[in-house]
């Protein structure tokens, strides 16, 4: 049992620290942090990254649980995940500074 939990966490962390291991996404989280619901393509242009590769990076840091997505008619706007809990929170402040 004790051994499951510490597996899970290691599983959860190594999930995490993936998602947050390249400098694009770690500009994302931090363009989101002051910006906040923004769309692919104006997220694309702040980066300097194409449309397709920036909505990958979107992808994995929503599958982390980092981002929200709502659709507003065609555009998805992108935006940080309302429910992270205060270590989540902790660890995008410790990136995005």
């Amino acid at each position: 049992w004790y051994n499951d939990i510490i597996y899970m966490t290691i599983k959860y962390l190594e999930k995490i620290f993936k998602s947050l291991a390249t400098r694009k996404r770690l500009e994302i989280i931090k363009l989101l942090t002051t910006q906040g619901g923004m769309s692919v393509s104006d997220i694309a242009n702040r980066i300097k990254l194409s449309l397709k590769s920036t909505s990958k990076h979107l992808i994995v840091l929503r599958q982390a649980g980092f981002l929200d997505r709502e659709q507003k008619q065609y555009d998805a706007l992108y935006s940080l995940a309302a429910d992270l809990s205060s270590h989540e929170r902790y660890l995008l402040k410790l990136v995005s500074d």
